[in-house]
């Protein structure tokens, strides 16, 4: 028996490469059909026991293939199934193959056509026998994906497909050789560039098809031009007050979980060839109903974007699988988005029956958590280089592994946290850069920061066996959304005017730069003139500040709130309270 693992490698480099929203989707489109629709057919065309399993519309009508014993017979060796399909999702399959030879005609069929209508995407594919009735596939399944980045790492990169010599024109969006002129007659392009505009339409039809599932009566765009048209806007007074976000979310310890999911799953008083077996179903559920949580968080939090004026909906899933998830949205409602998505992550894991099983024997708790990073820019600013962002800002995030911990093990609690950046200036992109420039230090020691992210968005009421509650608590979105409110609380019996003026503000926003003594001098001098909304902001009755938990670190959350209040609305929640 061989176990089979076709798997792309830096996908969202591969989908961000350039700026042009069009190549975007259909990168996605080409990433997600590798991992899928191209297995499939491999499978197919290999085996004469699995016909019409790649013949599926969406996510659903695959997962319900995959599942169908007819089309994915079970595999076994006294059978006649030649393959079978464990798992097939954007840019990643697990396949059990009889023969070695069908391992490798499965393995061949998807990276030639990855060459042919991919070129550019990173596809590799390896295999490892195994005996089915002594080995367990769950030690193989680790074993596999070593050999799998050792097999990468010694493959030449993929920049080498495409060399310069003999000096040729250079693609107007990707920056690589140009191969021919787009269909304006005008500029030059990359087959990669090429490649990806022809799966533009396919990919946004897959889009619209995951949406209308669930949200039929949403107004989404048709086509690539209508969105883009939106997200792209040519006159500068069009996207002079609109912004754009890039969203990119992932599963904690999710990795772990599937490497050691063998140690998770019931085998008892079973011999290998059963306990494989189990293993196989419990990855297949397991990776299905995740995939199912995923997408049903989603379309939860998209939500945040149906307007009563008929506007667009402005959110492009660009990857939606698994525990991953990155898109490109409308830049307003981004916080908002993300903190439902992550609710809903955690919520739909705790309800799902095969993950909330899993989950609980690996975590001890039956959900998942999931931590996500916001990089908030302008239209024109190049989403390549926003993804970048919003994957440090996600690592960021992921501190929270770190700070809330099992008390026995130290092992990270599960619990959903998110960090944001609003890009207001372009000439410092570098995480690392922006935040050491509102840090005070004595020597190499941090004693001081002008920022409370990330935020947890975890209720506390989840985490009090956690240790860590407290930084937590510290941390906690709630607390942002109060100082907003303060912020932005507006006096109804005089024209709405604002209770706490933009000019106090900006003295005291002012002051944070100028060091603790100074903007504490200066919430000391308007402390009494507005009590109520300047108690909410301050860390405590005479200080701006606030001690993070056991650490001697001075820090405030007034900036994140000043940064934060053109993008977080709380006026559905007022009007649900009032209500």
């Amino acid at each position: 028996m061989y176990l089979v693992l076709i798997e792309t490698s830096g996908n969202q480099n591969y989908i961000f490469s350039t700026n042009k929203l069009k190549e975007n989707i259909g990168a996605s489109e080409l990433t997600y059909r590798a991992g899928t629709k191209w297995v499939l057919e491999a499978v197919e065309k290999a085996s004469k026991s699995n016909r019409c399993l790649s013949l599926f519309k969406n996510g659903q009508q695959l997962r319900d293939n995959l599942l169908n014993e007819k089309l994915n017979p079970p595999i076994a060796p006294n059978n006649n199934v030649e393959v079978e399909a464990i798992v097939s999702t954007s840019g990643k399959a697990l396949l059990l193959a009889k023969e070695e030879k069908t391992a490798k005609e499965i393995i061949q069929y998807v990276t030639l056509k990855a060459l042919k209508e991919a070129p550019g995407l990173d596809i590799c594919g390896v295999t490892h026998k195994f005996d089915w009735n002594k080995e367990s596939l769950g030690k193989i399944n680790k074993a596999i994906h070593q050999k799998f980045e050792t097999v990468r790492s010694q493959r030449p990169a993929n920049d080498l497909r495409f060399l310069r010599l003999p000096i040729i024109d250079e693609c107007s969006t990707s920056g690589l050789p140009a191969s021919l002129i787009d269909n304006s007659g005008e500029k030059p392009i990359s087959i990669i560039s090429y490649s990806k505009r022809n799966y533009s339409d396919k990919g946004l039809e897959r889009i619209i098809e995951l949406i209308k599932q669930k949200k039929n009566d949403l107004n989404f765009p048709k086509t690539t031009r209508e969105l883009i048209n939106y997200f792209e806007s040519e006159s500068e007074s069009e996207s002079e007050g609109k912004w754009l976000s890039v969203i990119h979310a992932d599963g904690n310890g999710l990795g772990e979980i599937f490497l050691k999911l063998e140690d998770h799953i019931k085998n008892d008083n079973k011999s290998c060839s059963e306990s494989n077996r189990n293993y196989i179903d419990k990855l297949k559920y397991f990776s299905i109903n995740l995939d199912i949580c995923t997408e049903t968080a989603f379309n939860t939090a998209i939500d945040v974007f149906e307007f009563s004026n008929q506007k667009l909906v402005t959110v492009i899933p660009l990857v939606l699988g698994g525990d991953d998830l990155t898109v490109v949205c409308d830049g307003k409602s981004a916080i908002k988005f993300t903190k439902i998505f992550l609710n809903s992550f955690e919520q739909e894991t705790s309800n799902n029956k095969i993950v909330a099983e899993i989950a609980a024997k690996a975590l001890k708790v039956s959900r998942l958590s999931a931590c996500a990073g916001i990089a908030i820019i302008k239209p024109k600013f190049p989403f390549s280089v926003a993804y970048e962002l919003a994957e440090k800002l996600m690592q960021s995030a992921k501190e929270v592994k770190k700070k809330v911990t099992y008390p026995e093990t130290n092992k990270p609690y599960p619990c959903s946290a998110f960090d944001f950046h609003i890009l207001y200036d372009s000439s410092n992109i570098d995480l690392k850069s922006i935040r050491s420039k509102l840090e005070t230090k004595s020597g190499s020691t941090v004693t001081q920061k002008l920022y409370n992210r990330p935020y947890v968005v975890t209720d506390d009421k989840e985490l009090q066996i956690a240790k860590g509650l407290e930084w937590a608590k510290f941390h906690q979105f709630s607390k942002l959304e109060a100082k907003v409110k303060a912020l932005t609380a507006q006096d109804e019996n005089d024209d709405n005017r604002r209770l706490l003026p933009n000019s106090q503000i900006h003295e005291l926003k002012a002051g944070l730069f100028l060091g603790k003594s100074v903007a504490d001098a200066r919430y000391l001098l308007i402390r009494d003139r507005y009590p109520e909304e300047l108690t909410i902001l301050a860390g405590s009755e005479k200080s701006l500040f606030q001690k993070e938990s056991d650490l001697e670190i001075d820090i405030t959350g007034l900036l994140d709130a000043i940064d934060a209040a053109e993008f977080i609305n709380l006026e559905d929640k007022n009007s649900e309270q009032k209500a």
